[in-house]
């Protein structure tokens, strides 16, 4: 049964710090679209359903769980039949840029030869990207996801990629932790922590994770979750108060990771916590 057009569902996101790239999210859709083009490419997660892919005189069917690569201006049909899809249109500078940051060297913007792929780690990583995007959580963390998300792409466009060493860069990871330390409420992005040591966005990624354990994203979250806790505690401030000083966006944004994190909510540590706020014992 055709699904009419007013029960369709389509949620469109862009993200202006990742170059423009834009998210949709569609679901229930039932629709020919007729002979048209894309200025980005799109890397699409077919969730449920049929999507129909014409082009070069061929008809290409993806279903549920498998992927579909839409070259940047290829001319191309899409038929969709009862289809939920997750789509990220990217531009090809920034794939360009990406793929450099992975693979350590200039490379030719891709061409998908097979517009439908069955690749389930390369599905589950390009979801979870696409989810990750749709949050609203700081730059870094954007930065950091969209290229360990797209990492799996370049790995299947060029398997023989060389990947750089990590090396003893123990001193520049150092020096990353002491600015976001320094500035833990900032929303700095992964390329300004990479330009203060002179490394690439995707190696300072390999290498911080390496030795610290996390990557910068989540070294910065844990250092805002730690002060506002201290700020609630030692300062009085509230639960909101805290959120904005310690750089998370709202309230929310704080509970969410306070509790990922220390294991309750901002509200319940405070009102299970037998502090004497004026004792010297940290917390």
């Amino acid at each position: 049964m055709e699904a009419k057009p007013d029960s369709w569902k389509l949620v469109f996101r862009r993200v202006p710090h990742l170059d423009d790239l834009t998210l949709l999210h569609a679901s229930n859709i039932t629709h020919y679209y007729p002979r048209h083009i894309h200025e980005e490419y799109s890397l699409v997660m077919v969730l449920r359903g049929v999507e129909t892919h014409i082009c070069r005189g061929k008809s290409f069917d993806a279903r549920a769980g498998e992927l579909m690569f839409l070259n940047a201006e290829e001319a191309h049909e899409s038929n969709s039949v009862a289809s939920e899809y997750r789509v990220i249109h990217i531009k090809p500078r920034a794939l360009a840029q990406i793929g450099f940051e992975v693979t350590g060297r200039q490379i030719e913007l891709p061409h998908f030869l097979e517009p439908v792929a069955k690749d389930v780690p390369l599905f589950r990583d390009l979801l979870k990207l696409h989810l990750k995007l749709e949050e609203n959580v700081s730059r870094l963390e954007h930065d950091s996801a969209l290229i360990f998300g797209l990492s799996g792409l370049f790995a299947r466009l060029n398997s023989g990629a060389s990947f750089r060493s990590a090396g003893k860069e123990g001193q520049r990871v150092n020096r990353i932790q002491d600015y976001l330390k320094s500035n833990y409420a900032e929303n700095v992005s992964l390329a300004q922590l990479a330009s203060i040591v002179d490394l690439s966005p995707f190696y300072l990624l390999r290498i911080f994770r390496e030795k610290v354990g996390l990557p910068p994203h989540e070294y910065q979250t844990q250092l805002r979750v730690a002060r506002a806790r201290q700020l609630m505690v030692e300062r009085g401030r509230t639960i909101s108060e805290a959120a904005l000083e310690a750089g998370f966006f709202d309230q929310s944004h704080l509970s969410r990771n306070f509790k990922r994190i220390v294991g309750v909510t901002p509200a319940r540590y405070l009102s299970k916590s037998n502090i004497i706020q004026d004792t010297e014992a940290q917390i």
